[in-house]
């Protein structure tokens, strides 16, 4: 890369929806209804404006560092022993991600695609074809990204708006008929669906109009939380509250209910399978490059080629341990909750306070 800020606002809006959005979508509108009910969508309003103080935190904290490598930044406020152990704990965030998604899109590909292929061959294959990927380097991972919004969000879009006309949309009702403790629930459970926060540590540094970056984040979140409400109100409003509790994942669902007499597409979700799996892959690149060249800082590596080889047995072994899909709910929600909480609310305000208390004695010399 020969200018060190390439990334356009474009591909900022883009790689955060494309990051943040995954495979997980398909069961959201489900986990929603077991907690809240049709309140879900309030639930997504509620957790969009929260990632948004999240992300404007890491924002801040960025640019009070002048926007240097994020790891640079952990050394340099936390010294170098807890350094490593923040960045350990990045990373490790990351790789559970990814994994956990591995194995949530293996399941959802075996189901509608490929019924008779192996598990561990459809793990191979992804992880091998993401480390092609994340070989390329940033500039590369940041032209897909570009490219896959497009591809994704377009058919997508379309097909739901074929199952609007068969939808009863007082299916949400009652409104607010939950208790206080479900909302918090709801939302605690629902910043899992915005775990692409790391993805702002890598690119911030590379983006050309720095002044602009909050107002692409708010226009990016708002992007993602429309997303997650119309998928939401669509999957209630065809199949009401309760079916929806029991459908594993209601929004493929959906799409296969779709008859639009006259076409030639009998199986629309096997074409947004197809799409989804170039969607999955942005979620896996990002974090799988952001792990990668946090490994690479630490170890101090020339290059992120050395440090991917090393992550890819993890990544692997932690997708095939669950047993099922119900171990996979269990395991991203018993610690991926966790370790966001503490790599992207905690650390960030600790970040921020320590710039701000540094610059001050900078300022203020005894």
């Amino acid at each position: 890369m020969d200018d060190k800020n390439f990334i356009s606002s474009y591909a900022l809006f883009a790689t955060i929806i494309v990051t943040t959005v995954g495979v997980n979508v398909f069961s959201y509108p489900r986990e929603l209804t077991e907690v809240v009910n049709g309140d879900g969508w309030i639930v997504i309003i509620l957790a969009t404006i929260l990632a948004f103080i999240f992300m404007s935190l890491i924002y801040q904290t960025m640019k009070n560092n002048k926007y240097i490598h994020f790891y640079d930044l952990i050394e340099k406020n936390t010294g170098r022993f807890i350094g490593k152990l923040i960045g350990l704990s990045f990373i490790i965030y990351s790789i559970i991600v990814i994994s956990v998604g591995l194995r949530v899109f293996t399941e959802e590909i075996k189901v509608y695609l490929l019924q008779r292929t192996p598990t561990e061959f459809i793990f191979i294959f992804t992880i091998l074809t993401g480390v092609y990927l994340v070989r390329g380097e940033i500039d590369t991972l940041i032209k897909f990204n570009e490219v896959a919004f497009w591809l994704m969000f377009i058919p997508v879009f379309l097909v739901l708006l074929f199952s609007i006309y068969d939808s009863d949309f007082s299916n949400i009702l009652p409104l607010l008929n939950n208790k206080p403790m479900n909302y918090i629930h709801g939302i605690t459970m629902s910043m899992y669906r915005y775990s692409g926060f790391p993805i702002l540590f890598l690119i911030l540094p590379f983006v050309k109009e720095k002044k602009k970056i909050n107002k692409v984040i708010l226009k990016s979140l708002i992007f993602i939380g429309l997303f997650y409400v119309i998928t939401f109100i669509l999957v209630i409003g065809m199949f009401g509250k309760e079916q929806t509790k029991i459908l594993l994942w209601p929004v493929i669902t959906l799409i296969r209910t779709i008859d639009i007499p006259g076409t030639f597409v009998e199986r629309w979700e096997g074409i947004i399978m197809a799409i989804w799996v170039i969607f999955y892959y942005t979620t896996f690149t990002n974090l799988f490059y952001f792990a990668a060249d946090m490994l690479k800082k630490m170890c101090k590596f020339n290059d992120v080629k050395l440090s991917v080889p090393i992550i890819v047995p993890f990544i692997y072994l932690i997708a095939l341990y669950p047993q099922n899909v119900v171990q996979v709910a269990q395991i991203s929600s018993k610690y991926v909750p966790m370790l966001g909480v503490i790599n992207f609310v905690i650390l960030p305000i600790i970040l921020l306070i320590i710039t701000k208390v540094r610059k001050g004695g900078r300022k203020n010399p005894v």
